[in-house]
């Protein structure tokens, strides 16, 4: 999930500038996306990703095998998310697949005829989603949170899932099971992507998302104002031919890879001296 080159992470700790900012570059969206899915808030996300990079870049002159870094950075970013952070915004509301699954079925309405324009539309149906499987992972622990976000979302294998975690592979795997059975459940029975049988769908949500501020017309809470929307028919097509726990977890890896120029504070906080970490 994070690659690094041994040979820039070697230049970086001998001190040189463009080899960190390299390393700064390859880390910061890998430790975003894993820390919007965690937190599920992108200022939340950005909070979390800078703290991280600020560890790394710290701390980077103690990790004593060069070639091993880029799984040292992901432990150290998990360790952060599980450990460390403090609940965020969305994170205190104590979510819980029942009381989620209660909430999406109130408010369900059409979007009514030019209320929006086709890509405002588009955009807030996508808003609407993403929010909405950002939710559902914070209605687990986040002990099986970050194992389901590694081994489902981001496809580690057990083994490496566990090394990151620093718990045995059969640990691991247990919690795994329990994350997924949980999401897996939760997707069949309220999910109108996944499942023809749930009465939630995206955009029937939209008039209620406007309506108490949790998505706003024409822009996006995510970034996304410049990605390529999803096409829900087809996705819903795709999840729907899937069996029940790789529908859900197809449904999650269907959210984008989001962008963040987090790497650029970092790099300013460096330049400017207040922050120069020292890499040894």
């Amino acid at each position: 999930m994070i690659r690094l080159d041994p040979q820039q992470v070697e230049a970086a700790r001998q001190g040189s500038r463009a080899a960190l900012e390299a390393i700064i570059r390859a880390t910061e969206r890998p430790i975003y996306n894993l820390a919007m899915r965690m937190l599920g808030s992108r200022a939340d996300a950005e909070d979390a990703t800078q703290e991280i990079l600020v560890k790394i870049i710290t701390h980077l002159g103690s990790v004593r095998e060069v070639e091993a870094v880029g799984g040292w950075a992901l432990r150290v970013a998990c360790r952060h998310l599980v450990e460390e952070r403090k609940r965020g915004r969305i994170e205190s509301m104590r979510l819980t697949f029942a009381g989620f699954a209660s909430d999406l079925e109130q408010g369900l309405s059409q979007i009514p005829d030019g209320e929006m324009s086709a890509v405002e539309t588009a955009m807030a149906i996508e808003e609407v989603k993403i929010g909405c499987t950002l939710a559902m992972l914070l209605c687990l622990t986040r002990q099986l949170r970050i194992a389901y976000v590694l081994g489902d979302v981001f496809e580690l294998t057990d083994t490496e899932a566990a090394s990151v975690l620093d718990i045995a592979a059969p640990a691991y795997r247990q919690r795994l099971r329990r994350a997924r059975a949980a999401v897996a459940a939760f997707v069949a029975a309220s999910c109108g992507i996944a499942s023809q049988q749930a009465s939630c769908s995206c955009d029937r949500r939209v008039v209620a998302a406007l309506s108490c501020g949790r998505v706003v017309k024409g822009k996006s809470n995510f970034g996304l104002e410049s990605t390529r929307r999803a096409d829900l028919p087809t996705l819903r097509q795709r999840v729907g031919e899937l069996e029940k726990g790789r529908a859900a977890a197809a449904l999650l890896r269907s959210n984008p890879n989001f962008s963040t120029h987090i790497g650029d504070l970092v790099l300013k906080l460096i330049d400017d001296g207040s922050h120069l970490p020292r890499l040894d």
